[in-house]
This record gives C-alpha cells, sequence and structure tokens, in this order.
C-alpha cells in the first residue's frame, strides 16, 4: 500500500455507525448525486452491514484506520459477493482501496463456493476494478444504469 500510516483489521461490530458514516460520505461524494440512486445504495450498504452484525463468521469485513479513524472498508459476503468498498475520498488513489481488496481476496482464498469474487461497480469504480484484475460477468439483477457486474477468480 502506498500510504503507509493507514492499517487494516477486522472490523468489530463496535465499528458499525463509523462503517455507515463513512459509507454514506463516500457514496455521496464518489459514487452517485442522484438522489435516488443515493438513498437505494445507502439502504443496500445498511442491508449489508445488518447481515454482517447477523452472520459475522459467514463473511470477510475488513477496515483501514488512519489517525485513529476508519478511512477504509470491504465487505465479501459468504466469501464471494464483494458488496462493499469504500474509501474516504481525500484518500483515493493511494492504495487503501487495492490494499483492501487483495486482503480480501487473500481472505477469501479457498473459502469461495464460487472460487471468484463477485461485486456490481459503480461507474466511477469500474476502471480500478478492472486495474483489479475484475472482468464484466453476466447478471440477471437489474442495476442502477451505468453499474456493472464484474467477477473476479480467485
Amino acid at each position: 500500500m502506498t500510504h503507509s500510516l493507514v492499517t487494516l483489521a477486522d472490523a468489530q461490530p463496535q465499528d458499525a455507525q463509523a462503517l455507515r458514516e463513512l459509507m454514506a460520505r463516500v457514496i455521496a461524494v464518489s459514487v452517485t448525486q442522484d438522489e435516488a440512486v443515493l438513498q437505494s445504495t445507502i439502504a443496500n450498504v445498511n442491508r449489508n452491514l445488518g447481515w454482517w452484525l447477523a452472520h459475522p463468521g459467514e463473511c470477510v469485513h475488513l477496515k483501514a484506520e488512519a489517525g485513529g479513524r476508519i478511512v477504509g472498508v470491504v465487505l465479501v459476503k459468504q466469501f464471494w459477493n464483494l458488496c462493499s468498498l469504500f474509501v474516504e475520498a481525500d484518500l483515493q488513489g493511494q492504495g487503501v482501496g487495492r490494499a483492501l481488496v487483495e486482503a480480501a481476496c487473500d481472505a477469501c482464498r479457498g473459502r469461495s463456493p464460487e472460487s471468484a469474487l463477485f461485486l456490481n461497480a459503480a461507474t466511477n469504480a469500474i476502471p480500478f476494478y478492472r486495474h483489479l484484475g475484475f472482468v464484466e460477468r453476466e447478471s440477471a439483477q437489474t442495476l442502477p444504469a451505468g453499474f456493472l457486474p464484474m467477477r473476479k477468480s480467485l
């Protein structure tokens, strides 16, 4: 990781509120300005956070911390569904997201029933995921305009 002051650790239940706030901030700044998509995306990540709290042993949930605060997070449900990756806007492009995804891939390898990670990339994140080796995949799911279903073999 190029940002040397960031550390990765397992997310803890007491982190839930800080994670909600981080994700809402990043979605509003980096993902969409469309109010309907914004609210839908925030509701979705909050549902995923609730799922993690109810099923902590069935996922990989990592946080990135710097200066005593959470600055990034990745959640992979059931070791194949990468449903949340968020990095504070001022730290994007500095290796934090890459480090989170790579650590999540390592933690899911051998545990994923799909032998891959699947995700639905927001429009602005597609180049990032392509750079990490994710490729377009088929999906029957209806996604917001510009979102792309992707996968990466583990």
